[in-house]
């Protein structure tokens, strides 16, 4: 086996445990596909080993590059997940380019041979020639079968660092982190740092004002480390504690994660997984309370990212997606005339939706919008990205007025959000009707 240079960053003793990952192929440099597992393997190896990734590669099926990325990786790593290229066209190139950059032979594993002609077997599908090669593994390395899919994970020494492969494929890639990968690299780590972390979201406050409004916790809690991002229209507040060991870094992320919500106050409205449409569901249902939707510029979109959430039925009552004239007059009750005196897209005809969708279906709430999300539309008074939100319910009825900036897609997402926010807020301040 090829021998590799020496670290550029050299190991000291209790120095931290280097993982990287490094993604291949074409389709996540030109955007046909997003790379949805890094996720996963960040969150199970910060949960079950208190590790992190150093650094994430992403390169395209082009062998000197692929070998590149494998040699810088393994000169500096003790652990390095690699993901994608292990299919049967010729295209996949990772354990072609694992074997080349260690200076092995390819050579065919029995057992995953048997393996993959067992499940083209039981599938009742001929079996390809090209299927053979997904069998091809750098010689000296280990293997292990894979229950959701033909390729294998093998596992790479290379001087100090540990080179796991898996598949891309998602289904087949989390089931071998999980089950094989995260593991072996705890074995690997030893004892290590115990970290546990929290993610506190945050509206309507500027990410500057976001790092002043917590910068007392910075020298309070040496052992927690403070991040920030942008995630528009949100603003992010990221809470790594460390500790000794599991619960005492539990323990510390609670305590610094309460006094942070207490910091950040109304304005932090979600946690985690949480989201404002997860939010404001479980506010209502806590209330015992429905919600329907009467939509114009945003075209469903409030109603797809409520049904997104599992269980959206218990305080969900429907949505018309209001768009023409006629829509709203006959869907959501707006009086005859209304629009004609003030225009589709006004403060009143918002509040008419939201009004007549209310008493029309009889939930307790109504949400409406109506606006200009462009690129045509709008006027001197009313330009494109104005959109107004109304709201109804008990106690209350409201209309917000938005001019929102960016494309048509831009605009409605935003209105989308600005209106299940105005629903969160409204939800906070107004006494429910329980039953």
């Amino acid at each position: 086996m090829r021998d590799l240079p020496a670290r550029s960053e050299p190991p000291q003793v209790g120095s931290p445990f280097r993982v990287e990952t490094i993604c291949t192929g074409d389709e996540l440099l030109t955007g046909l596909t997003s790379d949805t597992n890094s996720r996963y393997f960040q969150e199970q190896l910060l949960d079950r080993t208190g590790l992190t990734v150093r650094r994430s590669v992403v390169v395209g099926d082009v062998r000197e590059d692929i070998i590149e990325a494998l040699n810088a990786a393994a000169a500096r790593c003790d652990a390095v997940l690699v993901s994608g290229g292990l299919g049967p066209t010729t295209d996949d190139l990772t354990a072609e380019c694992a074997a080349t950059a260690a200076g092995v032979k390819l050579v065919m594993n029995d057992a995953a041979m048997k393996h993959i002609e067992a499940r083209f077997k039981a599938r009742n599908i001929a079996l390809s020639e090209n299927n053979r090669r997904q069998a091809m593994v750098p010689d000296q390395c280990e293997v292990v079968l894979n229950a959701e899919g033909s390729a294998p994970l093998f596992i790479q020494k290379r001087g100090n660092c540990t080179l796991f492969f898996v598949p891309g494929v998602p289904r087949e890639y989390r089931h071998l982190v999980g089950a094989h990968v995260v593991a072996r690299i705890a074995a690997l780590s030893g004892k290590q740092t115990f970290r546990k972390l929290a993610l506190l979201k945050t509206v309507g406050l500027p990410e500057s004002h976001l790092d002043a409004r917590v910068k007392a916790l910075h020298e309070k809690y040496p052992r927690v480390t403070l991040g920030f991002r942008t995630h528009p229209p949100e603003n992010h507040l990221k809470l790594l504690a460390e500790g000794d060991d599991a619960d005492s870094a539990s323990k510390l992320l609670e305590q610094v994660t309460e006094e942070a919500r207490g910091l950040l106050g109304a304005t932090c409205f979600a946690r985690d997984d949480e989201t404002m449409a997860s939010v404001v569901l479980e506010a209502l249902v806590a209330r015992r309370e429905f919600l329907a939707v009467a939509e114009s510029c945003t075209g469903g979109m409030i109603a797809e990212s409520l049904t997104s959430v599992s269980g959206s039925s218990r305080a969900f009552y429907g949505g018309a997606c209001t768009y023409l004239e006629d829509a709203k007059a006959k869907l959501a009750q707006v009086p005859e005339g209304l629009m004609a005196q003030f225009g589709v897209v006004s403060s009143e005809t918002a509040e008419a939706m939201a009004t007549g969708l209310r008493q029309f279906t009889g939930v307790q709430w109504a949400l409406s919008t109506t606006g200009y999300a462009g690129p045509t539309g709008g006027d001197a008074e009313n330009p494109v990205g104005t959109v107004f939100i109304g709201i109804s319910g008990p106690g209350i009825t409201k209309v917000e007025r938005h001019h929102f900036h960016g494309d048509r897609d831009r605009v409605r997402a935003f209105a989308t959000w600005a209106a299940l926010d105005l629903l969160r807020r409204s939800l906070q301040t107004v006494q429910g009707t329980r039953s």
